[in-house]
């Protein structure tokens, strides 16, 4: 996917994905057992339909969105202008002026995968140095061969990134495909 000129094909494709959201990801944010007022950090926002959704489980919480996408954040920015308590921010989130400790959780939903492989170990230690002490990074990737990442290579950089595993299941959806839903606490 080019994420700063894409395609009509790309642009409707993420648009129909954002229409379908709440089938493809209500019933995993319901997992998240997030009390509400969280911190939470929110890594590679796409159009913002994630962040909606997750907005409503967050009635006195906040969210940074992040993505690295100047086309898509906007995107995000307008599909979310009328709500507060969120901020959507356009860079990487590595030299992004965001306060270390900042947040009390981290979300990865099917982003990691696409970060160079040979960065994803730094994107990790700075989602670590965000989160406040005991935080937790929630984290869901596709693991196809053809689209994805293995589960132990997830394992094993989140885990030297230095969070701990604290649930780990190799899930499938019909649309998805095989995938890994986590979460881990940063040390």
């Amino acid at each position: 996917m080019s994420f700063e000129r894409p395609t009509f094909r790309e642009k409707v494709g993420m648009r129909l994905e954002a229409a379908f959201a709440g089938v493809l990801v209500d019933g995993y944010l319901q997992t998240l057992d997030l009390n509400g007022d969280e911190r939470l950090l929110e890594l590679g926002c796409g159009v913002g339909a994630l962040t909606k959704r997750l907005a409503r489980l967050l009635p006195h919480g906040r969210i940074t969105a992040v993505d690295t996408s100047e086309y898509w954040a906007a995107v995000a920015r307008r599909r979310l202008r009328r709500r507060g308590r969120i901020t959507v921010v356009t860079g990487d989130v590595r030299t992004l002026d965001l306060e270390p400790g900042a947040f009390d959780a981290a979300l990865i939903h099917f982003v990691l995968h696409d970060i160079p492989a040979s960065e994803r170990p730094t994107v990790l230690a700075m989602l670590a140095r965000l989160l406040a002490s005991g935080g937790t990074l929630f984290l869901r990737e596709p693991t196809r061969l053809s689209h994805g990442i293995p589960t132990e290579e997830i394992r094993e950089i989140v885990s030297h990134a230095g969070f701990e595993e604290i649930h780990g299941a190799e899930t499938r959806s019909r649309l998805a495909g095989p995938m890994f839903d986590a979460r881990f606490r940063r040390g």
